[in-house]
């Protein structure tokens, strides 16, 4: 999805559409008649005016711009871009990222408990984690030390919600990327903050820390994130990788 329909997505949920009135008669009797080429360019005109119109009262207001263009959505994670980051631990502490990731279990009850087929890179995480919206996560490296996370949540786990909430400044940059055809976003640049969100999608505000370069994007119905500390033809080659 490109940027300009991430935009107008978020327009659409804050638009309200006031029910249209019955027309349905008077536009068949015109019909009827058929509508001359004057007509023609004059509707064309209308449409156009009004999609314009609206367009401009809304980047005409501040909030609304600001919204148009700092809010992103994918893979049940919502990004927004902010002016400053909330305070956060730069590194997370064993029980803080169990917090975040959810219960530590064996690479084979991961597998049972998932409930769809789990793609792996080529080399063994140290850990893996089943949290919240049935997502799985692979660990590579240390709580203190992360190397690399690997996220896959099912789509049906947020067909309604997020699971994760992200605040980038100024220094994180939002990039539209092609993963294997389907779309997705890479965050890089300055470390942003990661929020994640329970059942109710209410942030958990301990599990609140700094994330490095991510790259996030949907495929056959399962979402998959990827963390580290890569460019992003890195994390490009990494995501072909997982099989």
């Amino acid at each position: 999805m490109t940027e300009l329909e991430q935009a107008l997505t978020v327009l659409g949920r804050e638009v309200e559409v006031p029910e249209a009135p019955d027309l349905a008669a008077a536009v068949l009797a015109r019909l009827e008649r058929g509508p001359g080429p004057r007509t023609r360019r004059r509707l064309a005109l209308a449409v156009a005016f009004v999609v314009l119109a609206a367009l401009g009262a809304t980047l005409a207001i501040p909030e609304a711009r600001s919204a148009f263009f700092r809010v992103f959505e994918i893979g049940g994670e919502r990004i927004e871009l902010v002016d400053e980051l909330p305070a956060v631990a730069p590194s997370p502490t064993e029980l803080d990222l169990e917090l975040a990731l959810g219960e530590r279990v064996t690479f084979d009850k991961a597998r049972r408990e998932a409930g769809f087929d789990l793609r792996e890179l080529d080399e063994v995480p140290d850990r893996v984690y089943f949290g919240s919206r049935e997502t799985v996560w692979f660990l590579y490296g240390s709580p203190e030390r992360v190397r690399l996370l690997v996220a896959q949540t099912p789509r049906h786990s947020f067909a309604q919600d997020f699971i994760l909430k992200k605040l980038a400044g100024a220094g994180t940059r939002v990039e539209h990327v092609d993963v294997g055809g389907s779309p997705g976003l890479f965050l890089g640049g300055e470390p942003h903050v990661v929020l994640l969100l329970d059942a109710e999608g209410q942030v958990v505000e301990e599990s609140a820390r700094l994330a490095q370069q991510v790259l996030v994007w949907e495929s056959g119905g399962v979402a998959y994130r990827l963390e580290g500390d890569f460019t992003r033809d890195e994390a490009l080659k990494l995501a072909e990788s997982l099989r």
